[in-house]
């Protein structure tokens, strides 16, 4: 009889783990979870891709900012910006580019005019997503992504111009 009692009560512990472990598997999946990189599409052209892993929709917030020759160059409009945001539906991918010889930072000069003032050799990009689920109040904030980009096309082998900064 004690030995019936142990087994009921380890296989409602059994029970109770799965219970547990179940839930747990279903809300992950209903928390926002998003993967992005950037990436070089053309010579000066800035591509980006996304993935919404989760089965909720999110909107998503990218800001990107330079270094050159120690000089901060925020970008200010747009979905490069932090101004404008993505909406992802469950599951899907985004994708998108931009011309970097337009970006303009917080005074409104363009990355092209920077580029020609400061004369720089290379210049290092940071790119950073923050996301939530649409109408909530949590922000999940990614790791920034590192980038570094040559302006000095003469000494470019196979038009590659933008590499991972590590």
């Amino acid at each position: 009889k004690s030995f019936s009692m142990i087994v009921d009560w380890l296989s409602f512990g059994a029970l109770v783990i799965y219970a547990y472990l179940t839930y747990l598997i279903a809300k992950d999946i209903y928390n926002p979870l998003v993967s992005f990189n950037l990436k070089q599409i053309e010579l000066t052209h800035l591509g980006f891709t996304m993935v919404n892993k989760s089965k909720v929709e999110v909107e998503v917030f990218g800001k990107i900012w330079s270094k050159v020759n120690n000089k901060l160059f925020d970008f200010k409009d747009g979905f490069y910006g932090d101004k404008n945001p993505w909406i992802l539906q469950p599951l899907t991918r985004g994708n998108g580019h931009r011309d970097l010889r337009e970006l303009k930072n917080s005074r409104g000069m363009s990355l092209k005019g920077f580029v020609k003032e400061n004369n720089p050799s290379e210049a290092r990009f940071t790119f950073q997503i923050q996301y939530r689920k649409v109408g909530g109040i949590c922000w999940k904030k990614s790791s920034p992504q590192k980038f570094a980009y040559v302006f000095n096309f003469q000494n470019i082998k196979n038009n590659k111009v933008m590499w991972l900064d590590v």
